[in-house]
Formats: C-alpha cells, structure tokens, sequence
C-alpha cells in the first residue's frame, strides 16, 4: 500500500509545533492548507477542537473585553500570510452583526458559551432568513468557505465573558477589511 505523500511545512510552522497550544494549533492549520478543500476544512475543525480543549492556551492579555464591543486579539499571524488565528472575547450580551464571509473561515468555542443564530440567503429579497439559534458550547468547532453559504450571528447571551479561537484565510493586515461581509436580514 503506496504512503501518502507529505507535504513539506514552512520553518515557522514546524518551529511553532514544538511550541504546543497555539503553535501546534498553527502547526496543524499550516499543513492543512496544503490539502484539497474538504481535507482541509476537517483537519482545521479537528485543529481547533483539540486547541481549545487546551487549559492555559491563550496569554492573560488575549482574555481582556472590551465595554463597547466584542474584543479581537491575533495570536498567531502566518509568516505565508494564508491565515490568521484570532482570540475573539466576548463580553456579556456583545453579538457581531450578521455577515457571510469574504475568505474561508473556523473558529471554536473555548470558555463558556456562545449562541449562533445561523441564516439562509434569499437571492430575491436580497437578504438573510434566520434559520435557527444554537448553543455553541467550549470544544465546539466548525470551517466554512467563502460566500453566502454559511450566514450567522455569533455572541454571547451569558453573564460572563466568553471566549472563542477564529481562524480567517487572510493575512493579519487585512483582518479588519477581508473577513466580514455584512449582509442585510428581512425584516421581521
């Protein structure tokens, strides 16, 4: 039986995979990005899920809230510029608005939980249909591609903040610009 053949890792990638917690997760995501899509979106969803099972994965620093809005910290920014892995913390009742994605994207729920509402596209009125609301609760993980398939609002309904791991097919310059696309919702 013929081996899979291995694709090499850049530098950075194999020193950060010594490190453990955020360069394994980093590690991981780099090779991942050399398999064919579907491979690719199961070993990032796998990624995240042992990472965010990880105690201690994150610097005290990357857990601070924000009054006024959810919090984004980079932790990690590939020196390929192919992805950047955020710490997004949420304070109590902050929700992002609802939006589709420019690139593809993951994330995964690391302390306490978050709530998805998810969305279906509606080409003719030119806006979003809520679908449903789900508890995402810590060592949930999901990937999704670029486009208006993949439609939600993510925040968090508890008392206390909440945390979650993002992964953006973009490099760290263009995070604020490349990520989100914001889309309208019908009206209610």
């Amino acid at each position: 039986m013929a081996q899979a053949q291995r694709l090499p890792d850049s530098e950075p990638a194999q020193r950060a995979r010594t490190v453990g917690g955020v360069g394994a997760l980093a590690a991981e995501i780099s090779a991942a990005c050399f398999d064919p899509p579907a491979l690719k979106a199961e070993r990032i969803k796998a990624a995240l899920k042992r990472a965010v099972a990880e105690p201690g994965l994150l610097a005290p620093e990357q857990c601070a809230t924000k009054a006024d809005c959810y919090a984004r910290h980079v932790v990690y920014a590939d020196p390929a510029g192919r992805f950047t892995i955020l710490a997004i913390v949420w304070g109590p009742g902050q929700f992002s608005p609802s939006h589709a994605h420019h690139t593809w994207c993951a994330y995964g729920v690391y302390e306490n939980a978050l709530e998805e509402t998810l969305f279906r596209w509606d080409e003719a009125a030119s806006a979003a249909n809520p679908i449903r609301t789900e508890p995402r609760h810590p060592g949930y993980s999901c990937y999704a591609g670029a486009g208006l398939d993949q439609i939600h609002r993510l925040g968090n309904p508890g008392a206390k903040p909440a945390i979650s791991i993002h992964v953006y097919g973009v490099e760290r310059d263009n995070i604020s610009t490349h990520v989100n696309r914001m889309v309208e919702t019908a009206k209610q």
